[in-house]
């Protein structure tokens, strides 16, 4: 069916394949395109909210996807679930998905109200991921899955273990992240900055693998959303005075071996990563070594995420996870034995 002008509106975070349906569905019926996306203020209630992208970015996007199309689009801003869709008679169409489908009908009735024709509704089904679940810009920003429908849990967990090649043990060696000789090289203004990004970003801001990571953290007053030791350090028993520190009474506790990602251990993680803020435990105590486990962590864990972990010989190394970090780790692990 074509029609003359047609529109649709969304968040357009993170441009996904979901997105790209929903734009193509709209740039194959309609000679004229608006898109409609959600200001700053209307998507501050969302999940993950921190590693939300910009208006400015995600407007960007949808420009870029457009051109590449060789199609022309109008993009209004919006403030409501109306936009546009209030005042402009021009509209013929309106293209959903089923979670924006009540937003459809409200939009119908006030038209009817104002004495404007409805809008011919097409709904567009959603693109689904590898489990079957449908691709989301909040399940992106969770860290579950990637744009294209990538379940990074799958790959983990889809083996009982991920074994280590030689070939892999050089390029392991470089760090994944900004490297610091010493937490005391840390500035008190990027101690206060870690508290504060921790408290607006929830606790899902920081994660520290290796007991003397975790030790140095809450020295400093940072605590981790979690934390993964194995009661060790260099290969040798941690100085009991230092596990009584870190050790949580609350925790699970997990087999990993060493030069391995064991899917005893990653269960353990996306158990914990699945009770979200209110969980009870937020330390998983390691049989064996933790060390690899920074690789699965990096994986599963939140956008925005700040990951600490220990690097013999170099001192510690932090990384934020980004889509990016992601696609580097899922490429690593898919070299495992």
């Amino acid at each position: 069916m074509q029609f003359q002008h047609v529109v649709c509106g969304g968040t357009f975070d993170h441009l996904h394949l979901g997105h790209k349906q929903l734009l193509s569905a709209c740039f194959e019926s309609g000679k004229e395109v608006t898109i409609g996306i959600t200001s700053g203020a209307m998507v501050r209630h969302k999940p993950y909210y921190y590693s939300l992208q910009s208006y400015m970015l995600r407007k960007r996007n949808v420009l870029e996807f457009a051109a590449e199309q060789k199609k022309e689009v109008k993009i209004v801003q919006i403030e409501d679930i109306y936009g546009p869709t209030a005042k402009n008679s021009t509209f013929e169409a309106l293209f959903v998905t089923e979670e924006t489908l009540p937003g459809a009908k409200a939009i119908n009735n006030m038209r009817i109200e104002v004495g404007m024709k409805p809008l011919f509704v097409q709904l567009v089904p959603f693109v689904l991921d590898e489990y079957g679940d449908r691709i989301t810009s909040e399940r992106i920003r969770q860290g579950i899955t990637s744009r294209e429908g990538k379940r990074y849990d799958k790959l983990l967990i889809s083996r009982e273990k991920r074994i280590l090649p030689e070939s892999l043990k050089q390029v392991l060696r470089e760090p994944l992240g900004r490297v610091i000789s010493s937490f005391s090289t840390l500035s008190k203004e990027e101690i206060e900055e870690m508290k504060h990004l921790a408290s607006v970003q929830g606790r899902f801001y920081l994660c520290a693998i290796g007991d003397v990571v975790t030790y140095e953290l809450k020295k400093k007053g940072v605590s981790p959303f979690l934390s993964v030791i194995d009661g060790q350090t260099k290969r040798e028993a941690l100085n009991v005075k230092i596990l009584k520190e870190i050790l949580e009474i609350e925790r699970y506790n997990a087999i990993n071996e060493k030069g391995t990602i064991g899917k005893d251990a990653v269960t353990a993680l996306l158990r914990l990563f699945d009770m979200g803020h209110n969980k009870a435990v937020n330390q998983i105590l390691v049989q064996g070594e933790e060390d690899l486990l920074t690789l699965a962590v990096v994986l599963i864990a939140p956008l925005g995420c700040i990951v600490w972990y220990g690097q013999r010989e170099v001192g510690a190394v932090s990384v934020k996870v980004t889509e990016e970090m992601k696609r580097r780790v899922y490429n690593l692990l898919q070299q495992f034995n």
